[in-house]
């Protein structure tokens, strides 16, 4: 174990204090008296520790140790004694006060235990928490699964292996379960490595916790490095393709524009270009029809339409939801166990499989091999039931598509450098505003997203924000509504039922960046800019207005001191209101931070001075080295970049196939 007994011991009561009995409300004593600790922990955070990197462990244990001092008091102003001796009450005004704390590494320790004790708890399986569940009305979708699941042949090394092949590629979402499919077919004899594991519509269910932690890097705890957002990346087979919600947007002919002016990349009006924009579309079977609005989708469109706004209908990668009985599914995050979506998965990786591509699962590529200029192959390990086996791969072409944070750090701990490399991190960062409605919205049922609502995307030249919707899963508002108190946060959460979750993504102008630790480890470092953040605050008050035309009785917005507002304050009430949040403090970890969308860490250009890769989509200083993922974009796109990373990446794979 990564923690000892006492350290177990200490992580409960911490949890506890998060999620811990209060006096009964509404007589549901089975509810209000359900605590953390009732639920496996250890084995919850055995499996997360696992997956973070040795310094976030040393981190953590530092912090425990203080938890158990006597000098604890001198951090909160409190009684001499340790966490263990504090009553209910001392330690719920210990975190109280950390949240609002001056001292930042204070904020940061009381948001990585509040993330951790919420998600932990609530996204347990309905037999751990029936009395939760029953109580927000939760429920999974369909038993069923797809009757034409995915057959795709992944291999386990008994030994050490030496490989040789004409393309490795490392990763497989967007860009590299499309080139692996497109390599393959070819008739290149293509090697993939992915670090995650294989499941398939068989393997996929409903359980938050089970599938979170199976198919998201370091099982859902990714984080900047200061904790001040949750990254959200997928790690298996399919990467982001597999776990996303579908929205498959193209990339809009104004940040074309830009990305053609500012980057040097004519080419993304040629001919060819749009050629590769248009098969992607086909490939993955980008469509409408699929779209259909569940209630809370339905509140964005509605309330929108009342504003006087423009939304639209997005788009999705999906096909025959209904035929296959899946529309009310609402799990698509989870994996698709319906086989309804079109991710790398499901079609470009089996077709791969098929023309005989060779596919490593739970393979981490430790470093790339050169000799002179030039990318030889790599070195990575296979894990398999607790063995390792080390992988020397000898490959004439390198493609490495392991998203915006893995990419420059497998670059730079194989000694690659550029000026550049690891910098310009965008995230589209992104806020939840939640409200709560009379009528039932069940936010967890249906497709995940189908309105979006872009109007202000353009508040200063190319930079504003959208909104959408998102899925709200249990340990997903435990983990986002704001924390002021045990009972609080149980009361927030029994209107679960009656909410309707709305996000506001912006696109970021001011970056950030990824390195690498000691032991090669990819360290994030993001905080939102004041820049940013304006559009960020404007999107919020947007989307409570939104919420408002749509009937919602009242908004919560994702600030620590949990400010909400009511339908019953009229317009100069709520102006007034907003014209206040900008003296909020907006400090790391005051507010509640997200990333789906990593990109630009390795991005493309027209001069090599600025840009790690070329407008062919080769590494500038290596030869036989391409990227194409994510990393590769110039700067973000400003939607949803699935298609625009695919359309990049396809455009890559064929200036490299006819180089063969």
């Amino acid at each position: 174990m990564l923690f000892t007994e006492e350290e177990h011991s200490l992580l409960a009561e911490i949890c506890d204090a998060f999620v811990g009995p209060v006096k009964s409300l509404d007589g549901d004593d089975a509810y209000w008296q359900s605590k953390a600790s009732n639920l496996d922990l250890k084995q919850k955070i055995e499996t997360t520790a696992n997956a973070l990197p040795e310094q976030d462990i040393t981190d953590l244990k530092k912090v425990l140790n203080l938890f158990s001092k006597k000098t604890l008091g001198i951090f909160w102003r409190g009684p001499m004694k340790p966490f263990n001796e504090l009553t209910p009450e001392q330690k719920e005004k210990l975190l109280f006060r950390w949240s609002k704390s001056s001292i930042g590494n204070l904020r940061k320790a009381f948001n990585v235990f509040r993330k951790m004790a919420a998600f932990m708890s609530y996204s347990a399986s309905a037999d751990e928490i029936t009395q939760i569940h029953s109580k927000i009305g939760y429920t999974s979708s369909s038993s069923k699964v797809s009757e034409n699941p995915t057959r795709i042949r992944t291999l386990f090394s008994e030994s050490n292996q030496v490989i040789s092949c004409e393309v490795l590629i490392v990763g497989s979402g967007a860009g590299g379960g499309l080139a692996a499919g497109m390599l393959a077919n070819a008739g290149k004899d293509v090697v993939l490595l992915e670090k995650g594991s294989y499941i398939n519509e068989e393997g996929f269910n409903d359980n938050e916790w089970d599938m979170v932690t199976q198919l998201y890097d370091r099982c859902g705890a990714l984080s900047t490095n200061d904790g001040g957002v949750t990254v959200f990346a997928g790690s298996c087979l399919g990467g982001g393709t597999t776990v996303n919600w579908n929205g498959s947007f193209a990339t809009p002919d104004r940040i074309l524009e830009e990305w053609s002016n500012e980057h040097q990349l004519g080419h993304l009006f040629n001919k060819e270009y749009q050629q590769s924009v248009q098969t992607v579309f086909n490939l993955f079977n980008v469509n409408k029809d699929n779209s259909v609005h569940n209630p809370q989708n339905q509140k964005l469109w509605d309330g929108a339409v009342k504003r006087g706004l423009n939304p639209e209908v997005i788009a999705r990668n999906v096909v025959d939801c209904k035929k296959n009985g899946f529309e009310n599914c609402g799990f698509c995050g989870f994996g698709c166990k319906g086989g309804c979506k079109q991710s790398t998965l499901r079609t470009t990786i089996q077709s791969a499989s098929e023309n005989g591509a060779r596919i490593y699962c739970n393979a981490e590529v430790k470093h790339l091999t050169t000799s002179l200029n030039q990318v030889t192959g790599a070195v990575g390990f296979q894990k398999i039931n607790g063995e390792v086996r080390k992988l020397t791969i000898k490959a004439e072409k390198v493609i490495v598509a392991c998203g915006s944070i893995h990419t420059p750090a497998l670059l730079l701990r194989s000694g690659l450098r550029h000026p550049e490399l690891g910098r310009n991190l965008y995230f589209h960062p992104t806020v939840g505003i939640a409200a709560r409605y009379s009528d039932l919205i069940e936010p967890w049922n249906g497709p995940m997203m189908s309105t979006v609502v872009s109007d202000a995307m353009r508040l200063d030249g190319n930079y504003g924000y959208w909104i959408e919707t998102a899925p709200v899963h249990p340990g997903v508002i435990g983990m986002t509504l704001p924390w002021t108190s045990i009972e609080q946060h149980k009361k927030d959460l029994t209107m679960a039922s009656n909410c309707g979750a709305f996000i506001v993504l912006t696109r970021d102008k001011y970056g950030g960046k990824v390195s690498i630790d000691n032991h090669g480890n990819a360290v994030i470092n993001y905080k939102m800019h004041s820049y940013d953040l304006n559009h960020s605050i404007k999107g919020m008050q947007e989307a409570s207005e939104i919420h408002f035309a749509a009937g919602a009785e009242e908004v919560i917005f994702p600030h620590r001191s949990r400010k909400t507002l009511l339908n019953t304050a009229d317009e100069e009430q709520r102006t007034s209101f907003y014209k206040q949040m900008t003296s909020w403090k907006w400090r790391t970890n005051d507010y509640i931070l997200y990333s789906a969308h990593q990109m630009s860490t390795c991005r493309m250009g027209g001069n090599s001075k600025t840009h790690p890769v070329r407008p062919d989509g080769s590494f500038v200083d290596y030869k036989n080295l391409f990227i194409a993922d994510g990393s590769a974009l110039p700067s973000c796109p400003g939607i949803n970049p699935m298609m625009s990373i695919m359309a990049q990446s396809h455009f890559t794979i064929k200036n490299i196939l006819n180089g063969y």
